[in-house]
């Protein structure tokens, strides 16, 4: 039985805040609108199977890729809390995990 998926504030503010700085930079929402698509793909399979991304320093957080960007997220019984959404090109010394 798949997870129900939850996200955090702070994921969610940093979805958003992606998706609007391509919308602006590429004067469309096309792409944005195609890589939310891929991050809600991405949860759905991580719902079905919860450990399909990799293990972080945090040994109850874990990551899957996205193009450039990286889901964190922990997993229950019943969800998949979706933490933090992180481009791989940003600092990696800032990262969440």
């Amino acid at each position: 039985m798949a997870r129900q998926i939850v996200w955090s504030a702070n994921a969610q503010g940093e979805r958003l805040e992606i998706l609007k700085y391509w919308a602006d930079r590429n004067g469309s929402t096309r792409y944005s609108e195609k890589l939310d698509g891929m991050f809600r793909a991405s949860l759905r399979l991580v719902a079905q199977h919860p450990k399909l991304g990799r293990t972080t320093s945090d040994r109850d957080v874990r990551m899957k890729s996205v193009g450039d960007h990286m889901l964190f997220y922990s997993i229950t019984e019943t969800e998949v809390h979706v933490l933090s959404v992180w481009h791989g090109k940003r600092n990696p010394q800032a990262r969440p995990f």
